[in-house]
């Protein structure tokens, strides 16, 4: 098949400032990319009748397989949630609402410091969703959770149910459990029954997300914490790549070997290739900002508290021969720039493991880190990447402000710093990991990092923005340096998968406080088209990303 598309405001990302007229697409690739400059000749060639174009799109850290549990859920954040009452009204909106006793009423994304009634919703206020279906909501961490009395029910947790180990139920005064499922394992208890884990449920899940990424132009993906019991989710991801989920997918086992290098069982070469494949392990080094649990140089507000160390050196060293032997990289969440100190201090005499220029270790969600460390990290033989979320700051503003000292609020999110001084960067939203209702909405991202303003029009280190240009490579080119993918993506050049999205306006020249406006109003993956908005809002009336942009407004 060959395609040429012209008259278009394409953006290529090869460059920061480069831009074409046209490209030629042959059997799913770009053949041919740059300027005419009269109409072809050539019969079939499509007018993009000036319209701005974009490659498709990488998410460097993302959770596809929690994303998957959110597609069919009530949304239960900023800013479409503010209080528990709007929590209950929208809850009895959900699809499966008055259906019978066992269709689970699911919702995602509550942060209790987000809510009027600053405080966590308990089985008494889901009960007014209903008291004979079960109902669940997710908290924005993913770790945690509430669910109603029916809930409770039928996960068999009473009065006398112990805490699970690394848990715990909440309990109203008389010891009953009160519906609060505080971290993982309680968690669990609940999730387990609700999603009845099998291997054809987990893939059905997982192929459902296709739509959401092609509607909001995403070619490329990572799934940052993935297992291999209950299920290889290696294998779960590959089979839901036969059964329409079309991105490629670099994948990161969480480290469970402990301080043995040979904890874990080894990589085949088979699982690091595809366009699904295995790419590293995740390590955790601290905890959040927001929290008080990233580690920190300055202790936080109004303490002596400088936060948590959660990895240690034993653990790093067995998990870098491991990762050095089965080629693989390394990623770690780590926050705070003590952590981060840590880190670069372990890998400064260090040899990368892995050709080419893709990074040896990425460090995730980085938010305090300083030209001092930035330098010493270029320095080294290592091969760092780095990812940020400028969203966390714009949706997070009140935690983090009362988390922080004035002076060290001040530093968070650098991009101006980290552009300048780190090749490989990205910026990411770790959906659904965010309180944010669309957190894969990139251009929610693009302008917080542009504006540097956070929902409520605080204002976030403005010192630090970046042009949309140079935000939009964080999301393209740039992102694609920080992960292992079989066929080159984030690029409209020769070569390259014919990955690219038509806008609904120009993101270049949109005013930078509505570039949330903008919308992806036609996404291609090797040339073939796989979501046209006008489209999508005639099959959903009512419920495409356009309605729910405008409602939120």
């Amino acid at each position: 098949m060959e395609q040429l598309y012209y008259n278009g405001k394409i953006f290529t990302a090869q460059h920061e400032d480069s831009f074409v007229n046209a490209f030629r697409v042959v059997d799913g690739k770009f053949s041919w990319v740059g300027n005419l400059q009269n109409p072809p000749e050539e019969e079939g060639a499509i007018n993009l009748e000036g319209r701005t174009v974009i490659p498709g799109l990488i998410d460097a850290h993302t959770h596809p397989s929690y994303v998957a549990g959110t597609i069919d859920a009530v949304p239960c954040t900023i800013p479409k949630v503010h209080s528990i009452s709007e929590m209950i009204e929208a809850l009895k909106r959900h699809p499966n609402a008055g259906k019978g006793p066992d269709e689970w009423i699911q919702g995602w994304g509550y942060d209790e410091s987000k809510l009027d009634e600053h405080r966590t919703p308990t089985r008494h206020d889901l009960d007014l969703v209903s008291t004979t279906q079960p109902v669940y909501v997710l908290r924005s961490d993913c770790h945690s959770g509430i669910c109603n009395t029916r809930a409770l029910e039928l996960a068999g947790i009473t009065k006398d149910t112990p805490d699970p180990e690394g848990g715990r139920f909440g309990r109203d005064p008389d010891g009953s459990p009160n519906g609060v499922l505080t971290e993982l394992a309680a968690n669990a208890a609940v999730r387990s029954v609700m999603e009845k884990p099998n291997f054809e449920n987990a893939v059905r899940a997982l192929a459902n997300t296709n739509a959401h990424y092609c509607e909001r132009g995403y070619v490329a993906a990572t799934d940052m914490m993935v297992f291999f019991n209950p299920l290889n989710q290696l294998e779960v991801f590959r089979a839901a790549e036969k059964a329409g989920l079309d991105m490629q997918i670099s994948l990161y086992f969480l480290w469970t070997g402990g301080k043995d290098p040979y904890g874990m069982r080894d990589c085949t070469p088979e699982e690091r290739s595809g366009r699904v494949k295995w790419a590293g392990i995740k390590l955790f080094a601290d905890g959040s900002i927001s929290g008080k649990t990233a580690w920190v140089s300055t202790p936080y507000a109004g303490s002596d508290d400088c936060g948590m160390c959660t990895l240690d050196i034993e653990t790093l060293q067995a998990a870098y021969e491991y990762a050095k032997r089965n080629r693989l990289q390394i990623s770690i969440h780590v926050m705070g720039d003590r952590s981060i100190q840590r880190i670069i201090d372990f890998f400064d005499d260090k040899e990368p493991w892995l050709d080419g220029q893709v990074a040896n270790v990425r460090l995730e969600h980085v938010t305090l880190l300083n030209k001092k460390q930035l330098d010493q990290m270029n320095a080294s033989k290592m091969n760092y990447g780095l990812t940020t979320q400028i969203i966390f700051g714009f949706a997070e503003y009140d935690g983090y402000e009362k988390a922080l000292t004035p002076e060290v609020f001040k530093q968070i999110y650098p991009l101006k710093l980290f552009s300048e001084n780190m090749r490989a960067l990205a910026l990411s939203a770790d959906a659904p990991a965010t309180t944010w209702a669309d957190p894969d909405d990139v251009f929610v991202s693009l302008k917080a990092a542009i504006t540097r303003r956070a929902y409520n029009g605080a204002s976030i280190n403005p010192d630090e923005s970046i042009p949309v240009n140079e935000a939009l490579m964080l999301y393209t080119k740039r992102a694609a340096l920080l992960c292992p993918y079989e066929t080159p993506v984030g690029q409209i050049a020769r070569g390259f998968e014919a990955d690219f999205n038509v806008l609904s306006e120009d993101l270049f020249t949109v005013a930078p406080n509505e570039i949330d406006r903008v919308r992806i109003d036609a996404a291609y993956r090797r040339g073939e088209r796989v979501f046209e908005r006008e489209a999508a809002c005639e099959a959903k009336e009512g419920c495409c990303c356009e309605c729910e942009r405008e409602a939120a407004h």
